[in-house]
């Protein structure tokens, strides 16, 4: 009996020896392979270190090594898109697709073909990714070419009236082109057009002659003409009246109307604001923008005039639209600008005048024989790099230039196609160019 119990005893003796050695050899081979998992990591290979946290049991370390893989993979994929290897960062996130915003930039991989589809959803999202990348070259050319599209696809809702989309875009482009005034804009058209009616500008106790016209109206500032049909086609002009800041005569208004400009809302200025000409155009943008919301329309591009001392308002209202509310001015006609240019003070300045040549605005301006008249401002302009073209009227007389200019058609070619000279019976116009003032006679 006393011998049966020695050899249990030694058999559980050994038993616990052998559990001591096992458990031992335990230690030591997990000590030995967590030092080399941690060997592995610090030599960057955190998937080996990974495989064999798990095998240790620990999920947590195995859980940092994948989350730094994936960290490691996620900045080799920037790295590739920033240097264009757009294929190879795609290979890199479609490895981690649930990795921070991995799907994001999977989808910036293939802007190319969002382009082509002009996928507006994919092209909204590959320009933020971009936007992160940094001023590298290649992400500075994708930028332009996805701004340039989402800025035409803007333009392209605008005309049909989607403000909202079009907002969304010109919001999240910046100061792309002047994307952050453009937005501005929108969301202001968008509360023009939902006013109640007692607030909108075109109602029926505004309008102007109703017993002789079917499409004017009046308000404080501006007699406002508007076309029978409104549409992606329609054209914008703005008028700006002479004298210094006196109430126009309706007869620049009349002779308008005999020979409108189809599909061209019209606006005309009361009075030219001589004295604040900023503060003016942004009073005639206002009017423009609530009777073009109330139509269903938003202008992109305008055309503007101006009679006597209104042709320098005319030519600052170029700029200020631009420069204060995205409003590009295609072309101005300046129809006998008063004092024969001598009122140096109101002319453009050479900021100015680089700013309208960048816009691309073409000045017409209408004189009567301009032997003599100062030519500072004119020279300004044309060596700033603007299209300055002069046309010389038949009839000289200079209340009699503005109102054949309103009367005979010349608001509708400046709208549409300039492409020929118009009224070539009673105008004769001579482009200037850099240098050749003594030819201007």
């Amino acid at each position: 009996m006393k011998r049966k119990s020695a050899i249990f005893i030694g058999i559980i003796a050994a038993l616990i020896f052998i559990g001591a050695v096992v458990q031992i050899c335990r230690i030591c081979i997990g000590d030995s392979l967590r030092s080399k998992a941690q060997a592995l990591e610090e030599a960057g290979e955190h998937e080996q270190a990974r495989l064999i946290y798990e095998r240790l049991g620990d999920d947590r370390a195995a859980a940092d090594c994948a989350a730094l893989q994936s960290e490691e993979t996620y900045q080799a994929g920037i790295g590739l898109l920033q240097s264009g290897d757009c294929d190879g960062a795609r290979q890199l996130f479609a490895s981690i697709p649930d990795y921070r915003d991995s799907r994001n930039f999977l989808i910036a991989c293939s802007w190319q073909e969002a382009l082509v589809m002009e996928d507006t959803e994919k092209l909204l999202l590959s320009h933020t990714v971009f936007q992160k990348l940094g001023q590298h070259s290649y992400c500075l050319y994708t930028l332009e070419q996805i701004d340039s599209a989402l800025f035409q696809k803007a333009e392209t809702l605008a005309a049909v009236f989607d403000m909202g989309g079009a907002h969304r875009i010109w919001e999240q482009l910046g100061t792309y082109q002047g994307s952050d005034l453009l937005s501005l804009r929108s969301k202001r058209a968008e509360e023009f057009a939902s006013a109640a009616d007692d607030k909108k500008l075109l109602r029926e106790e505004n309008r102007y002659l109703k017993d002789k016209l079917d499409n004017v109206y009046v308000c404080d500032s501006a007699y406002i003409v508007v076309p029978e049909n409104c549409g992606s086609n329609t054209k914008f002009f703005i008028y700006y009246p002479g004298g210094r800041d006196e109430e126009m005569s309706v007869d620049y208004l009349l002779y308008y109307m005999m020979n409108p400009s189809p599909n061209t809302l019209a606006v005309f200025m009361r009075r030219n604001g001589l004295e604040d000409m900023e503060g003016k155009t942004a009073q005639a943008v206002e009017i423009l923008d609530r009777a073009a919301a109330e139509c269903g329309v938003f202008p992109q591009d305008i055309v503007t005039a101006g009679s006597s001392l209104g042709a320098y308002p005319a030519m600052h209202s170029a700029y200020y639209a631009y420069v204060d509310w995205g409003l590009r001015t295609d072309c101005v006609l300046s129809l006998d600008a008063g004092s024969d240019w001598m009122e140096s003070g109101l002319l453009l300045t050479e900021e100015q005048c680089i700013k309208t040549a960048e816009i691309g605005t073409d000045f017409y301006l209408f004189e009567s024989p301009w032997v003599g008249m100062n030519r500072e401002g004119i020279c300004r302009m044309v060596n700033t790099g603007n299209k300055v073209t002069m046309v010389g009227c038949y009839f000289d007389d200079h209340v009699r230039i503005s109102l054949d200019a309103m009367g005979m058609g010349v608001v509708d070619w400046a709208a549409n196609d300039r492409s020929q000279p118009c009224n070539p019976d009673i105008y004769t116009f001579v482009t200037l160019h850099p240098g050749d003032e003594d030819n201007w006679e």
